[in-house]
């Protein structure tokens, strides 16, 4: 039975835009949608026998994140799964394709050694067994000192976690690492990806399951960083012997390279927003509910008016994050007048707040070429389109076919712009 907040301030904290579902919250709050992926990507992760690498994207806020979790529990026990955010480890304004290989490298060791996967000798850091090896190769050729100090009573196993988990504090915290370790792990590429093979299939073979990666927050790199990783050095990253789950930019769909990128990877999975309204601006039953479920799987009834809820989801533009972001505002409002439930006018104070904070990022001309996004509905792939998708101005759906329009947030602002010109 999920725990509901009975106080305004309990749902504030269940109403965070920075935490997507997990655990004991994703088997409470979770909403089914019939439109996303993750069934589909589980059935095909689980049906291929040979290792696939997959490209996995969706809008800003369209619960990303949350899908991956899901797809996590419903794999559990069927995969060794590594799940991980390169945020966790690297920096995204320099991130390269070596960085990138030497984290999934660093996250199956830790992964590994954590749940006593792999199997070394006892008798310190002596003979060359698979982990034995991996230590003196890390130690000796990519970081060039002893990081650690085990004791001879320490098994590889502690020794190779510990090293780990120093080596990926200091490359993501210090620079002259970062650039050391980068310099000499690009020397030894082939030596990195026929360790990492080695690990993963000593992983494999002991954990009697499939290793699965999956790496998130690829998506948050720049559009001309992540052309470079997913277009030029993909049949790199194809050699790793694991099923790997890479996020990539939304931006990327629509470059004129995609399908060359397409081309590398074994398939691709998009999250789609809710489509609360269709094209012809006539609301959609079943994107409604799924919108207004997400609020009411995590609050009593009395703490928020209907019509609060109501003007949060038509507000939303089917992206989960945006009707978090409304609730927690209205919370917030709410909370600060002393008040023990959420009505109308607070709700309103969100929206009004969202739309300044829209206002603040458009610029004269955008108006006038939004206005013509909403009457034609039209997707048009070029520049501009993709600039307005990615500050989330115009909100990508499908029926079939693509169509966008304008978030639902900016039509009064719009409005206001079309009146002042009219009345000129």
């Amino acid at each position: 039975m999920a725990i509901r907040a009975r106080t305004l301030k309990e749902a504030l904290n269940l109403f965070d835009p920075r935490v997507p579902l997990s655990g004991r919250a994703l088997a409470a709050y979770y909403v089914e949608r019939a439109d996303v992926p993750t069934h589909e990507l589980k059935a095909y992760l689980e049906a291929m026998d040979e290792p696939v690498k997959v490209l996995f994207s969706g809008h800003r806020g369209s619960g990303k994140s949350t899908e991956l979790n899901r797809l996590t529990g419903l794999l559990k026990g069927r995969f060794f799964i590594v799940h991980f955010s390169v945020l966790e480890i690297l920096n995204l304004t320099d991130l390269t394709y070596v960085d990138l290989l030497l984290a999934i490298a660093l996250r199956l060791l830790q992964q590994a050694t954590d749940e006593r996967i792999l199997k070394g000798r006892k008798r310190g850091l002596v003979g060359m067994g698979m982990l034995e090896d991996l230590y003196r190769w890390l130690t000796h050729e990519i970081v060039e000192e002893e990081m650690v100090s085990p004791s001879r009573e320490a098994s590889a196993e502690a020794a190779l976690n510990l090293l780990a988990l120093k080596l990926e504090g200091r490359v993501k915290t210090e620079s002259s690492t970062r650039r050391m370790v980068r310099e000499r792990a690009e020397l030894r590429l082939f030596e990195l990806v026929s360790r990492t093979n080695r690990l993963i299939e000593e992983i494999r073979s002991n954990a009697r399951r499939p290793v699965l990666v999956i790496v998130e927050d690829l998506d948050k790199l720049s559009f001309e960083r992540a052309m470079g990783l997913f277009l030029n050095h993909a049949a790199l990253l194809a050699e790793l012997r694991a099923h790997i789950l890479f996020t990539f930019p939304i931006a990327l769909r629509y470059a004129r390279e995609f399908l060359q990128i397409r081309s590398h990877f074994s398939e691709r999975f998009i999250v789609p927003n809710v489509m609360v309204y269709d094209r012809q601006g006539r609301l959609r039953p079943e994107g409604y509910r799924v919108m207004r479920e997400i609020v009411e799987r995590r609050v009593e009834p009395y703490l928020i008016d209907p019509e609060a809820i109501d003007l949060a989801v038509r507000m939303s533009g089917g992206i989960p994050l945006t009707l978090i972001q409304l609730l927690q505002s209205a919370i917030l409002h709410g909370l600060a007048a002393g008040q023990d439930r959420i009505g109308l006018p607070e709700m309103r104070s969100a929206v009004i707040q969202l739309q300044n904070d829209y206002r603040g990022t458009l610029r004269p001309e955008d108006y006038g070429e939004l206005l013509r996004y909403h009457r034609t509905r039209a997707f048009v792939n070029d520049e501009r389109t993709r600039e307005f998708l990615a500050n989330l101005s115009l909100l990508e759906y499908s029926d079939g076919e693509p169509w966008c329009d304008v978030h639902p947030i900016l039509l009064p602002l719009l409005g206001e712009k079309s009146d002042r010109a009219g009345g000129r």
